[in-house]
């Protein structure tokens, strides 16, 4: 697994938490989203507005929202782009409001990245929009698939 330090701390309070004060424990009360959809980038919109209504229910601003949109969104583009080598499988995506007081997100394919190609091109920067647009993340890499996960303070 990499853990991606990302962003200062937009609400700096007392020391910055380690990796396991991030949670995944579900907030009793706090929404949750659970969607499953193809991994093809011209299925991803509908997921991205489902996303977005989802967010905006949870209390966090604007502009954390729209944080939250882009990097989720970029991190089901790479899925759809970058998992799957003999056609479109399905790419789960789910948000949660954590009991640490975070939103959590998180992206997963069951699929082997492709090879990078020699010359991206105006590609490439994926990665470093997901991992800079939230207040953590994390990235694990295995057989059974790739799952990024990003968490945001509410």
């Amino acid at each position: 697994m990499v853990t991606v330090p990302v962003r200062p701390d937009p609400h700096p309070v007392g020391d910055p938490p380690d990796a396991q004060a991030w949670g995944r424990e579900p907030a009793a009360d706090g929404p949750l989203l659970e969607h499953r959809f193809p991994g093809e980038a011209a299925r991803l919109a509908a997921a991205r507005r489902e996303l977005g209504a989802w967010a905006a229910a949870t209390g966090l601003d604007e502009e954390t929202v729209e944080d939250l949109l882009l990097a989720s969104y970029e991190a089901m583009v790479n899925a759809a782009e970058h998992a799957y080598t003999d056609g479109e499988r399905p790419v789960d995506l789910s948000a949660v409001c954590t009991a640490g007081g975070c939103v959590l997100v998180t992206v997963r394919d069951e699929g082997r990245w492709r090879p990078i190609p020699a010359d991206p091109g105006h590609r490439g920067r994926g990665l470093a929009m997901i991992t800079n647009l939230g207040d953590h993340a994390e990235i694990e890499r295995g057989p059974g698939g790739t799952t990024v996960s990003l968490w945001w303070r509410r």
